[in-house]
């Protein structure tokens, strides 16, 4: 047995560690985080999101009219051409832009003016899911919801919630309290907010009248409610409002068309024929994210006409006074140039839809327009 050739133990126990360590190497070389393999996924990855950029960055580029602006029938006509996009995701056609829509399955987003992004794109610059804040007020986002204007709160801030209604923050500064009053004091709330806008103040008041009038079953309810918001303002500085008037994909003719759960966007009709009590409703249906949903009270309505104010959008003037130059009115007349219009609400078929081949002006009547149909209508601040 002496003269048999053969390894000893301790040979065998060093030749394996040293085969797990060339192994090691070799697996790292290849998987590793500057590894072969990892810079081959991560190179192949940034040409599929350069890819997914380009188509898009394509059929904008040829969608842009006569008069420098992009046309939104023309965009929504190319995107439905690219290869690779999910138009169940991107919720084609598009309404109105900013937009994000989905190629080979990245986010890859359009700006108002064109501008192109995939996701990942600028990581850490803007995120949508940060919002912009100060001392005086703390936006909130809703669970799914994403920021879709606002870098910040000098320019507005607008989100889109998982339903894809689009809502806009109105700032009610936190300064305006007593700093001994406590998010439980309902009536110090309510009184700092009169007088913040007191200058938008009637000689109504937020107090229940009748089921019919505000669409709550009793006074216990409509307080409760109306304690909840004044909480929820007091706490994040502010609240959110509809961007658009509520409205349905389809029109409304009499109070005998159906229910419909309401929607807060763009070219779509207004929501009509309906009591207060229905109204109250379909307004707490449109909630997401853990939010309530509601029709406004008074006092939200005096601060967001203060909050146009202060932010250089309006004068007291054109919103106490005479808005008629920006409002629509039945003694207002106009030009409209998209959307859709019609001076019988309650006759079948009567919308007209507008073209830029059929431009519409508004006479000084009764004319009821499809949401965001006309910037001129539209309140805009920097």
């Amino acid at each position: 047995m002496k003269k048999q050739k053969g390894i000893t133990l301790i040979a065998l126990v060093i030749t394996i560690i040293v085969l797990l360590i060339l192994a090691g190497i070799s697996i790292a070389t290849l998987t590793g985080e500057n590894g072969v393999l990892t810079k081959a996924n991560t190179a192949k990855e940034e040409n599929e999101k350069a890819s997914a950029k380009e188509k898009v960055e394509i059929a904008v580029m040829g969608s842009f009219g006569t008069d420098g602006k992009i046309d939104m029938d023309n965009l929504n006509r190319n995107l439905n051409e690219i290869e690779g996009i999910n138009k169940e995701k991107s919720n084609l056609p598009i309404a109105s832009l900013p937009a994000t829509v989905v190629v080979d399955n990245y986010k890859v987003t359009i700006a108002d003016k064109g501008q192109v992004t995939v996701e990942g794109e600028n990581e850490g610059i803007e995120d949508n899911k940060t919002l912009p804040s100060t001392a005086d007020t703390k936006p909130f986002l809703p669970e799914g919801a994403e920021k879709v204007e606002g870098t910040n709160l000098d320019t507005g801030l607008v989100i889109k919630d998982s339903n894809q209604n689009e809502w806009v923050w109105i700032e009610v500064p936190k300064s305006i309290y007593d700093e001994m009053i406590t998010s439980t004091d309902y009536e110090g709330i309510e009184t700092a907010m009169q007088t913040y806008a007191s200058d938008y103040r009637s000689d109504w008041t937020d107090t229940f009248y009748s089921s019919e009038q505000h669409g709550f079953a009793n006074a216990t309810e409509y307080n409760n409610h109306k304690n909840s918001m004044l909480k929820s303002v007091f706490e994040n500085g502010g609240f959110y409002i509809g961007r658009y008037e509520a409205g349905t994909n389809t029109p409304r003719f009499s109070t005998s068309d159906s229910l419909t759960t309401p929607i807060i966007q763009k070219d779509v009709y207004p929501y009509n024929f309906v009591t207060c009590i229905q109204a109250q409703t379909k307004a707490t249906e449109l909630a997401t994210g853990g939010r309530q949903t509601s029709l406004m009270f008074g006092i939200q309505w005096d601060l967001i006409l203060k909050f146009m104010e202060e932010k250089g959008a309006k004068t007291q003037t054109e919103l106490k006074i005479d808005s008629a130059e920006w409002g629509n009115y039945n003694n207002s007349t106009f030009e409209v140039t998209r959307g859709a219009y019609t001076v019988s609400p309650d006759t079948t078929d009567s919308w007209n839809k507008i073209s830029e081949t059929n431009s519409y002006t508004k006479p000084a009547l009764r004319v009821l327009l499809t949401t965001g149909a006309i910037e001129r209508n539209c309140v805009r601040y920097l």
